[in-house]
């Protein structure tokens, strides 16, 4: 099993076997399409089987249903993928929900509480534990965390978004240090707004929204450079300006209206 470390040769982002959760809309999708016109042999999940048939229909992909949120499903994924290939070359984290209510006055806020820590952080790390001896079958095995420039500052409008955005970003982090001497490379994509259905919950937003296909073609380029973090589009002035004007940038934030 190969280490990759920044400064090491070019990642191989061919043949490969690949899982991404949440791979039937969004980043998701359309990291799929990237990865299979790559190659690749993809394995989507998600909790919608008809939109995942779909997405599996329309790029090649293989699709396994189910909640990424229940440990049985999660298991049964990946049994799935070990029966079918053998090993796991990538785990994408990708799956995750983004929320805004009035953390008082919303009548479900603590239904929402726990939906967005299960699916956007409680989730990916429990998979990546229960796919390692997986990814230690592969040759050159990694991780990708999709995470979020929000990872830097507290959004007013999403009491518990940009907190779970933040404890990945600090879990990618140690992860990358623990897993780096069993060869499991661990890799951190941090978007600004992207142009999903997700992002439709904005109403209005001081920050122009990036093209998933642009998006996913920087992440690419990123895992192939062995980038093992990447601040994509305006994340990067996201983190500088959380560093020298966190009050400005939260108040910019905090204008940002909802649906």
């Amino acid at each position: 099993m190969m280490t990759l470390s920044q400064g090491d040769p070019d990642l191989d982002l061919t043949s490969k076997i690949i899982l991404i959760t949440g791979g039937g809309s969004g980043i998701g999708l359309e990291l799929t399409r990237q990865f299979v016109a790559r190659g690749n042999t993809v394995i989507i999940c998600g909790r919608d089987a008809g939109r995942l048939s779909e997405a599996a229909r329309l790029t090649g992909a293989q699709a396994i249903a189910g909640d990424v949120t229940v440990a049985e499903d999660q298991e049964r994924i990946l049994s799935d993928i070990q029966a079918q290939h053998g090993r796991l070359d990538l785990l994408i984290n990708n799956a995750g929900i983004f929320l805004a209510y009035d953390f008082k006055n919303d009548p479900d806020t603590l239904q929402k509480i726990e939906n967005e820590i299960a699916i956007n952080a409680t989730a990916p790390l429990t998979l990546i534990r229960r796919a390692l001896p997986l990814l230690e079958k592969s040759a050159q095995p990694a991780v990708l965390f999709i995470g979020s420039g929000i990872a830097f500052v507290a959004s007013p409008g999403t009491p518990v978004y940009s907190g779970t955005k933040a404890l990945i970003h600090h879990c990618a982090q140690t992860l990358r240090h623990q897993l780096q001497p069993h060869g499991i490379t661990v890799f951190e994509a941090m978007p600004p707004v992207v142009d999903t259905d997700m992002a439709k919950v904005l109403k209005s937003n001081n920050f122009k929204k990036m093209k998933p296909a642009d998006l996913v073609r920087d992440i690419l380029n990123g895992l192939h450079r062995n980038q093992t973090v990447m601040l994509l589009g305006q994340s990067r002035q996201i983190k500088l300006m959380s560093r020298i004007a966190p009050a400005f940038l939260f108040r910019q934030f905090a204008k940002t209206e909802f649906h």
